[in-house]
């Protein structure tokens, strides 16, 4: 999945930087300890203190850890936590990522909340993020980076009492397309990473191949660092020939 864009000099010299919000997330840590592997700088964004503190400390330990990770604590729409993060890409490198890990519940028991909890805690990952992103476009386009948007195929599935979700992960892909045709030096997907079981307690059987599928981190990883530009503003699955791993090895 090598990108087509050919390469600056100040890529090859510069320490890469990726963003990835809700971070405290399992998708979210997942995809910083896989950046982390590759000797990626992480600045990492989330809500929650508690989780914040434990996941820097867990990542602290990893024996293969060849990265650093910068944790962010806070709301994206705080102007003050823009500016810390904005600083520390300043600071660390050059931009290559931005993760937008939209739609993910922050422990602890966030899937306890009432349905109208959960359907402000959706919006808010989807529209809370947007202000930053708007902040560190000019990182991006300078660098010909790329911006990864955690989506589902929720749409196209049946989730009894996850409407709230579906249209969220709807509105991703949505957000996708749009970001794709105003921005056009920057590569923009979304993916389907590949979560089992779904959010509900109904059966689903795991898809074909399931033993050769990339952890949803690592495959997060390797579109945000590799992803071609012909792969912008579309939506992708987890389970598309490309990805699995006896094609990727």
């Amino acid at each position: 999945m090598a990108d087509s864009q050919a390469p600056s000099t100040d890529q090859d010299t510069v320490q890469p930087v990726v963003l990835i919000t809700r971070v405290g997330s399992w998708v979210g840590a997942e995809a910083a300890v896989h950046f982390l592997k590759r000797g990626v700088t992480v600045i990492g964004v989330g809500s929650n203190p508690d989780r914040i503190s434990e996941l820097t400390c867990a990542l602290a330990k990893l024996s293969h850890n060849k990265g650093k990770f910068i944790p962010c604590v806070g709301v994206l729409t705080s102007p003050e936590l823009q500016d810390q993060i904005v600083e520390h890409i300043k600071s660390e490198g050059q931009l290559t990522a931005f993760v937008h890990n939209v739609g993910a519940y922050e422990p602890p028991n966030a899937q306890e909340r009432e349905p109208i909890e959960q359907w402000v805690a959706l919006q808010k990952s989807l529209l809370e993020a947007l202000p930053m992103a708007h902040r560190v476009r000019a990182f991006l386009r300078k660098q010909k980076g790329r911006v990864v948007n955690v989506a589902s195929d929720d749409a196209l599935t049946e989730l009894p009492n996850h409407v709230a979700l579906v249209a969220i992960k709807t509105a991703v892909n949505m957000l996708t397309a749009e970001l794709a045709l105003v921005e056009p030096s920057i590569t923009s997907l979304a993916v389907h990473p590949g979560i089992w079981p779904p959010f509900t307690s109904t059966s689903a059987s795991l898809p074909p191949n399931t033993d050769k599928l990339k952890p949803a981190g690592e495959l997060i990883v390797d579109l945000a660092l590799n992803a071609k530009h012909s792969m912008s503003g579309q939506f992708f699955m987890y389970s598309e020939p490309e990805f699995l791993k006896s094609s990727m090895s």
